[in-house]
């Protein structure tokens, strides 16, 4: 980045500040609703929670004739006072049924007649719901036979032992419950039957007890006694804890976005952004100063609503509080004091982050209305890394941390939650992956900032036809990057489908008929039609030329050095992100389907050959050509190794394909053909393949010098062989990258340096051409 006026850049804050204040709609956005929005959501909540108040239900009961005459549950068509308070009877409805009346009769003998069904048949099921819609009944409690207490005489202690609830047949129970748990009214009422039920059988439990003179706590073996040792202070801040983060990341996006649209797309709109950049004033140095207006703005809005949210809450909680002194409120009071200081210094760099991705998306739009339309994708990249830290089982480690926007919202959980001594240790990582991610969409904002093509692109009204028409009348040789990204999107949802609509394999033969097709119709079929109908010329978009013999040579070479290295990497992935029982016992299912295999190579060419062919033809072939159409070509292998990655469902998997698809991207990227790309990716499929499956195939030629074996029955590299490896891979990658294959051929890169070296130390030729330079002809004569 050039060398940058900061005189410039304040200038240009202070004129893009006073001008967004000027602007009432932003002013609304920024100021005027995080103030108003909690005080109204307040008041309609107090005003809401009078409809909240428990309603009565309706409660058939059949057969109370049956219950025991010391106990009778109701008296007088109501529940008897003894059972429950005053104000919990209120809220039952009772709807009797006699000894004589013909519904209870019915369900008696519908009973009787089928007593092997008791309650787990549809018919009976089917009687009782027509029995209760024709009643207008929420729930329905049946006696079917008398219930009488028989003393027992028991061989423990000489002491009488009651069999106290006793139906007259024994394999009945002594009460049905019949409830609609598709209604809520009938999923209320049998709660509130449930504690009627247990008041009244504790009753009589306790006084048989008695009578006999057995001690109750006989039926308690275990006396559980539990506290909560937290304190008020500390709840409190627990609940806050889960809320605040999230408040700080919504407003934060959404107070940089409006903002950003205005200063771009509505500039572009009034016609003032052209005078801007016409001016002395650098584009990185413009770019600068419109960032720090939208953080400005953004960090405002997120410091208004916490604000606006803690007073709101004070007065909300304490009303609430004491119109239901019995209720228990989630959150009992204000944020605690002791956090704010925490909570402001995470509102700067996540202000940061949302102004400058917001700021470069503003800066692709060409008017405000569409500049709004991509509000959505921003939300919808961003809600998932927000809601992940809200799962009961999110917790900051090393893995957490290293995710933007999650761990930044772990962190600042732990800090409010007064745990800084567990998540000091990562700050660090939370930091540099917040500022990294910062200073990249800073980055891309300043490069949107110089290509005018980005900001003055034309606005043009869009129709099916036009679209086709142009699409045909445009075709390239390449595919283009919209081109690309559809792909990759079509690539991304069909493998969603086909992935929850295919079964699970019993067999090899059916793992690998369905993994080869599923790869064809999910991976290959979209990149070979789009390269046919969107393309002039297929075969070169997808990358089927040919290549010199030792840039072919490379690709499985380089597979070779670079494995032990990417299964470092693989070790450590799973160490940061540890394996899900679930997916353990798909390691474990896969394992044992493996083991039915007839051979080797057919696994090798399931699992190795035919991804490596599929995925390559897709990913380095039809989408890296449009991907490169991007300004540098380190944008577009990045971009394909990130669509690569998320073609993989697993997440860990996901990590090690997006680095191994950077080292794809750039051999291929280097030599202009998608073979080096296969044998590479066939190479290393193939070598994982061996070493997961180490019974199935004998190296004892090269395990002394390369592998080592374990009690386990693991395979791995040895540490020599690690590091022989891993350097000769790096050099070689080192060498890739500074390889120019347009005027650098491999082999004769490696001739002229040494013809050059020759000349100067034995013909004594000054070597006046650098390496990898040809040397004129008529010097290397002489």
């Amino acid at each position: 980045m050039q060398a940058l006026n900061w005189n410039t850049i304040k200038l240009l804050f202070a004129r893009e500040l006073k001008d967004q204040l000027r602007d009432r709609r932003t002013l609304f956005t920024v100021v005027v609703l995080p103030l108003l929005i909690y005080p109204l959501l307040g008041i309609s909540l107090i005003q809401i929670t009078q409809f909240f108040r428990e309603h009565p239900t309706k409660i058939w009961i059949a057969g109370h004739q049956n219950l025991p005459a010391d106990f009778p549950l109701v008296t007088e068509n109501r529940i008897a006072d003894r059972w429950l308070s005053e104000s919990e009877r209120k809220l039952i409805d009772v709807q009797l049924s006699a000894a004589e009346d013909g519904d209870y009769q019915r369900l008696v003998e519908f009973i009787h007649s089928q007593p092997e069904l008791k309650t787990n048949s549809d018919l009976l099921h089917q009687f009782i719901q027509r029995e209760m819609a024709k009643r207008q009944v929420d729930l329905a409690l049946f006696f079917p036979q008398p219930i009488e207490i028989k003393p027992s005489r028991s061989q423990t202690s000489n002491r009488i032992v009651s069999d106290v609830i006793t139906p007259a047949i024994a394999d009945l129970p002594a009460v049905y419950v019949f409830q609609n748990s598709s209604s809520d009214k009938s999923v209320i009422a049998a709660q509130r039957a449930d504690r009627l039920l247990r008041q009244w059988r504790g009753v009589i439990v306790e006084q048989a007890l008695n009578e006999h003179g057995v001690s109750r706590s006989l039926l308690q073996l275990v006396r559980v006694s539990s506290a909560d040792v937290s304190g008020k202070s500390e709840k409190q801040a627990a609940a806050w804890a889960k809320t605040i983060p999230l408040i700080i990341m919504i407003w934060c996006l959404t107070g940089a976005f409006y903002p950003a649209v205005d200063l771009c797309a509505g500039e572009k709109e009034r016609g003032t952004f052209e005078t801007l950049l016409s001016s002395p004033a650098k584009r990185a140095e413009i770019a600068l100063g419109k960032l720090f207006t939208v953080m400005t703005f953004s960090a405002s809005t997120a410091l208004l609503n916490l604000i606006s949210l803690g007073f709101t809450s004070m007065f909300v909680i304490t009303r609430m509080a004491a119109a239901s002194p019995n209720s228990v409120l989630p959150i009992e009071g204000p944020p605690p004091l002791s956090c704010l200081i925490w909570i402001v210094l995470a509102i700067f760099p996540a202000a940061a982050l949302f102004s400058a991705v917001s700021l470069a998306a503003a800066a692709f739009a060409r008017s405000s209305k569409e500049g709004q339309y991509y509000l959505v994708p921003l939300i919808m990249i961003s809600m998932p890394l927000m809601m992940l830290p809200m799962l009961p089982a999110a917790k900051l480690d090393l893995g957490t941390s290293l995710i933007p926007i999650t761990g930044l919202m772990l962190l600042l959980r732990g800090l409010i939650e007064s745990d800084l001594a567990s998540v000091a240790q990562f700050i660090g990582p939370v930091m540099v992956v917040t500022l990294a991610a910062s200073w990249l969409a800073i980055r891309w904002v300043v490069h949107q900032f110089n290509s005018e093509t980005i900001l003055f692109r034309a606005s043009e009204r869009f129709s099916i036809g036009m679209w086709i028409r142009q699409v045909i009348r445009e075709r390239d040789d390449r595919p283009w990057l919209g081109h690309a990204a559809l792909c990759v999107m079509i690539i991304l949802v069909v493998k969603f489908f086909v992935g929850f609509s295919t079964g699970v394999p019993h067999s090899f033969a059916e793992l690998a008929k369905q993994t080869i097709v599923v790869l064809i119709a999910t991976v290959a079929m979209p990149a070979v039609l789009m390269a046919m109908i969107l393309t002039r010329r297929p075969g070169l978009s997808l990358r089927l030329s040919g290549c010199r013999w030792s840039l072919l040579a490379l690709g499985p070479f380089l597979a070779i050095c670079l494995h032990p290295l990417f299964m470092l990497l693989s070790r450590g992935v799973m160490h940061l992100y540890p394996p899900s029982s679930s997916l353990v016992e798909s390691q474990t299912w896969m394992t044992n389907i493996l083991a039915d295999a007839p051979s080797l190579w057919l696994i090798v060419i399931v699992l190795a050959l035919a991804p490596a062919i599929i995925e390559e033809l897709a990913f380095r072939g039809f989408i890296l050509s449009g991907m490169q159409r991007l300004r540098n070509e380190w944008w577009g292998i990045l971009a394909t190794s990130l669509a690569f990655g998320a073609a993989h469902a697993i997440f860990q998997q996901s990590i090690i394909t997006f680095v191994i698809g950077i080292v794809l991207g750039l051999l291929a990227v280097r030599s202009g053909s998608l073979w080096p790309c296969i044998l590479y990716h066939f190479t290393h499929n193939a070598l994982s393949v061996c070493m997961s499956l180490p019974q199935r195939w004998d190296l004892s030629t090269v395990h002394p010098l390369i592998f080592r074996w374990h009690a386990s029955g693991q395979v791995d590299y040895y540490p020599g062989a690690v590091a022989i490896l891993g350097v000769t891979g790096i050099l070689l990658l080192v060498w890739l990258i500074r390889f120019d294959r347009q005027s650098t051929p491999v082999w004769n890169g490696v001739r002229w340096a040494s013809l050059a070296w020759w000349q100067s130390r034995v013909a004594e030729v000054p070597a006046t051409a650098a390496v990898g330079q040809p040397i004129p002809r008529q010097t290397i004569q002489k």
